[in-house]
């Protein structure tokens, strides 16, 4: 292996590191510090040529990949192998005419907001402007104004990828379309996505922001909620929150050590009426700190206020059918006293609109956008908390709310680090199986790319 080493030394631009060399754990560290990933080797790319090599070097020694770029999200942790690091393909040009954005594979989302906001242009882009836009976008891409715009993989026009042979091309709905259709909410399992192209939106302004119950009024707030998202416009994105705030120092005094329940909504387009369609939940009795508000694009981010430093975190979603008062009961029960649960922030997305409506079937993951609601329990593993009982809290919640499961996932959604096999093969409905299956058999039949997507499953 050491002759491949310096071969691959010889051709690639970026950096290639060892455990045996200064900087290795900078290139190998994960946002999400819960995934310690151990490969052999690491190469910063900085060319798509640099992810070619890379991905010779691994054919030639018979090794996995593993691809990263900010490291949220990853399904599976590596032992061993080639990380791709791609933090540093971080172009972004902007086409005001076209509404297009021509991305690399390391670009995160503040870096697409800020680029397109002077053209009063927006992308699809989640709750958080931290995360990977490649990423984001091949798990699904539930975004903060998917109700109206759809999902980010309905707004893709074409990407660039190298394959596990090396080989680069084109995928779209017009070239290479059922790549183009694995790819799309099929995950990173087929090759590295080193630049794409998406769709842009006009609007430059969102009405955001969130309203803070206490806990204890926990019922009547989610049966509430139901209610109230059973009728709203396609403009109205929202979420419900349970988070359990720690009696720590960097939490605001009011908050520390309170279980709260928080209703959070995104509005876009027709914000005119913005105030109207939120006030049900902002004017129920008990609503505390309300910071709804008209914001520009550029500060999204501070609606769902999302982490930004590392940190450990494991997690694990599944989507829903339907959130009734039924629902919410089974739901809570489930979840027991919410202070004492093991997971720090349980969520509840509202979905439906143009994810369902605006259906592409170019794109893979159809039968999961009947989901109307998306659940997600998240947890921080420290002493006296270990993933474990995470997990077994989120999976006894999951067991309770079954009559109103549609699947697990979406690929984004699934977990970090840990994801069963069976997890991911419950994304895909029978037809999209076979059909993102024969792609992957015929690209990369010997599954260098197993830690991600479709290769965890065929190992």
């Amino acid at each position: 292996m050491s002759n491949y080493l310096e071969d691959l030394k010889d051709k690639v631009s970026g950096v290639v590191v060892t455990s045996a060399d200064e900087g290795y754990d900078t290139a190998r560290t994960s946002w999400n510090l819960f995934i310690d990933q151990r490969p052999d080797v690491v190469v910063v790319a900085e060319s798509e040529a640099d992810v070619a090599a890379a991905i010779s070097y691994a054919n030639d020694a018979a090794v996995p990949v593993t691809v990263q770029a900010t490291g949220h999200g990853q399904p599976k942790t590596c032992a061993g192998g080639v990380l791709i690091n791609t933090s540093k393909l971080n172009s972004v040009k902007i086409d005001p005419v076209s509404k297009t954005a021509v991305i690399g594979a390391g670009v995160r989302w503040k870096e697409v907001i800020e680029a397109a906001y002077p053209y009063g242009l927006a992308p699809i882009s989640g709750s958080s402007p931290n995360v990977g836009v490649v990423g984001y976008t091949i798990g699904g891409g539930y975004g903060i104004t998917s109700r109206k715009h759809g999902l980010a993989i309905d707004n893709v026009r074409d990407f660039r990828i190298v394959l596990p042979n090396g080989q680069v091309t084109l995928a779209s709905s017009d070239e290479n379309p059922d790549l183009f259709f694995a790819v799309l909410g099929g995950g990173g399992s087929y090759g590295v996505v080193t630049e794409m192209t998406i769709y842009l939106h006009g609007h430059s302004e969102v009405f955001g922001g969130s309203v803070m119950f206490d806990a204890s009024r926990a019922s009547e707030i989610y049966i509430a909620y139901a209610e109230w998202t059973s009728g709203l416009p396609d403009e109205v994105s929202s979420a419900i929150h349970i988070m359990n705030f720690p009696p720590a120092p960097f939490i605001p005094e009011f908050l520390r050590g309170r279980s709260m329940v928080i209703v959070i909504a995104c509005v876009c387009g027709q914000m005119e009426h913005a105030e109207e369609w939120l006030k049900p939940m902002r004017l129920m009795e008990g609503a505390e700190l309300d910071s709804f508000h008209k914001m520009p694009y550029t500060e999204s981010g501070a609606i769902f206020q999302d982490p930004v430093d590392p940190l450990p975190a494991n997690g694990r979603g599944v989507l829903l059918h339907d959130f009734t008062a039924e629902t919410a009961a089974a739901f809570l029960d489930a979840i027991g006293p919410i202070p004492a649960s093991p997971n720090l922030m349980i969520q509840l997305r509202h979905l439906g609109g143009a994810i369902t409506g605006n259906s592409d079937p170019r794109v893979c993951i159809m039968r999961n956008r009947k989901a109307k609601y998306l659940a997600y329990l998240l947890g921080v593993p420290m002493p006296g908390n270990p993933p474990e009982s995470m997990a077994a809290h989120a999976e006894n919640v999951f067991k309770r709310i079954e009559p109103w499961v549609l699947s697990r996932g979406p690929l984004n959604w699934l977990g970090e680090g840990a994801v069963e096999p069976s997890s991911i093969r419950s994304v895909f409905s029978e037809e999209e199986y076979t059909r993102i299956k024969t792609v992957k058999e015929s690209i990369d039949p010997l599954n260098r790319f197993s830690n991600a997507g479709l290769g965890i499953i065929d190992k």
